[in-house]
C-alpha cells in the first residue's frame, strides 16, 4: 500500500484585523477556567442546597464529595484517551501552516482579558444549565452536582496538560502555533505558525 505524502503547507496570509492568539496559553486558559467552573459550581451548589426547604447536611455534602472523586476517577482516564483521538487542542498541530503578512500582531492583554472573561461566563453558564437539568431529571442529594463537577475538573485536567503537551512540542520544533483571527473561536480552525529564533 502506497504511503500518503504530506503535501508542504500553503502560507496562510494574516490580515490587518486578525490578532495572533498563542494556542498553547489558549489551551492553558481552557483548562484553567474548566477548574475554575468547576470549583464555582461547588460553591453554587452549597447554596443551593442550604437555602433550599431540606436545608445543607454532611450527608448531601458526603453524597457530593463522593461523587465528585468516584466520576472523576472514572472520567479523567476516559477522558485522556477519548479527547486525544480528536477533541484536544494538540491533535490540531500537523495541520498549522505558516504564517505571513506584513502586520503581525500578537492579542494584547486586554485582548485576552477580554476573551478570557467572555469565555468563562459562557463557560459558566452552559456548566450551571447542564447541573440544573440533571438535578431535575436525577433529583437534589448530591450526586447530580458531583457529577457534573468532576467532569469539569477532569476536563480541566486533560486540557492544561495538553497545554505542556503543546509547548514541548513547540520547543521542539522551535515554533510558535497561534490562532488568527479577531477571536479565537474554533481555534484550531486557522493554525498557524511561526519560526522562533
Amino acid at each position: 500500500m502506497a504511503r500518503k505524502t504530506r503535501k508542504a503547507p500553503k502560507a496562510v496570509r494574516i490580515g490587518d484585523r486578525d490578532l495572533l492568539w498563542d494556542y498553547a496559553r489558549l489551551a492553558r486558559l481552557y483548562g484553567i477556567e474548566l477548574l475554575g467552573v468547576s470549583v464555582a459550581l461547588v460553591i453554587v451548589s452549597i447554596i443551593l442546597e442550604a437555602t433550599s426547604e431540606d436545608g445543607w447536611s454532611w450527608w448531601w455534602l458526603g453524597t457530593l464529595v463522593a461523587m465528585t472523586g468516584i466520576t472523576g476517577l472514572i472520567f479523567f482516564p476516559l477522558l485522556r484517551v477519548w479527547l486525544r483521538k480528536g477533541g484536544l487542542p494538540s491533535i490540531r498541530l500537523p495541520d498549522a501552516q505558516p504564517a505571513e503578512g506584513p502586520r503581525m500582531l500578537a492579542a494584547a492583554p486586554s485582548d485576552w482579558k477580554r476573551f478570557a472573561t467572555l469565555s468563562g461566563v459562557l463557560l459558566f453558564i452552559s456548566a450551571f444549565a447542564t447541573m440544573l437539568f440533571l438535578i431535575a431529571v436525577l433529583g437534589r442529594g448530591g450526586t447530580a452536582e458531583g457529577v457534573v463537577i468532576a467532569v469539569l475538573l477532569a476536563w480541566g485536567f486533560v486540557t492544561l496538560e495538553d497545554g505542556r503537551r503543546i509547548q514541548r512540542t513547540q520547543a521542539d520544533e522551535k515554533r510558535t502555533y497561534w490562532a488568527a483571527g479577531r477571536r479565537p473561536w474554533g481555534a484550531g480552525n486557522r493554525l498557524v505558525f511561526t519560526v522562533s529564533s
